[in-house]
């Protein structure tokens, strides 16, 4: 128990701030005649799947924080990074939303939402969800492009993050693209907690949105509830959104 409250202490730290393969060929844009409508204001709300969703993917309940309310505005709204980032070109992998890694990109508006466990005996700590909306298709789609090549240029790196109080160590492994959604594993410790854990993120476009994913675990134990799964509860996830982004396009 002790263990696994100083896990979560660490990745609330990194909230309240806040792995590459060969890219499949071939990703989903919208067709030579079609003429997607592009979602901004409250309608990005609509795309965050909420606790119950997400009970019904991972086979576990959530809850929100009320220190940590969603957020939704315009770029103003992008999380800030968690100290300094080395390298800091890999800063996108390993922090989500993160206001650096936009930094220049006409971004309209950003909703995000952090849901939590609700016990110490499930597979997942917690789940990190944002859309962002862009101008327009074209714009989704080569900021997708240049992060498809900056998650592949990290992969096989160990990235830090130095704050005040508590530091942290990544290893970004098995990034990999298919079907318009980027993922990555990350094995993470950090100063308070030196045992490593899973962190999923995935990255996927929808007509002008990106969005991101980080799906945090706890080191696994065969009683944990939950059917969460590193390699692929993030991507299903950020899939589940693409496919809200459609329905209301």
């Amino acid at each position: 128990m002790r263990f696994r409250c100083s896990v979560v202490a660490a990745a609330l730290v990194a909230l309240l701030t806040a792995g590459c393969t060969d890219v499949v060929n071939g990703l989903a844009r919208p067709g030579a005649n079609t003429k997607p409508h592009p979602l901004t204001g409250d309608a990005l709300r609509q795309v965050l799947l909420d606790d119950s969703a997400l009970a019904d993917m991972l086979g576990q309940p959530f809850e929100s924080d009320p220190d940590l309310p969603p957020r939704f505005g315009g770029g103003d709204k992008l999380l800030s990074p968690y100290g300094e980032v080395s390298p800091a070109e890999c800063v996108g992998v390993v922090s989500l939303t993160n206001r650096n890694t936009y930094d220049g990109t006409p971004v309209v508006n950003v909703a995000h939402e952090t849901w939590w466990h609700t016990s110490y005996t499930v597979k997942v700590i917690s789940v990190a969800e944002s859309v962002i909306a862009l101008p327009s298709v074209k714009d989704a789609s080569a900021l997708f492009d240049k992060f498809t090549d900056q998650w592949k240029a990290c992969n096989g790196k160990s990235v830090t993050l130095d704050g005040d109080d508590i530091s942290f160590t990544d290893e970004v492994s098995d990034v990999r693209v298919a079907n318009s959604v980027l993922a990555a594993t990350l094995a993470e410790s950090s100063s308070s907690t030196p045992t490593s854990r899973a962190v999923a993120r995935a990255l996927g476009v929808r007509v002008n949105c990106l969005v991101e994913v980080q799906v945090s675990f706890f080191s696994p134990q065969e009683s944990d509830t939950g059917t969460g799964d590193p390699n692929t509860s993030a991507i299903e996830i950020a899939r589940a959104m693409m496919d809200k982004i459609t329905a209301r396009t």
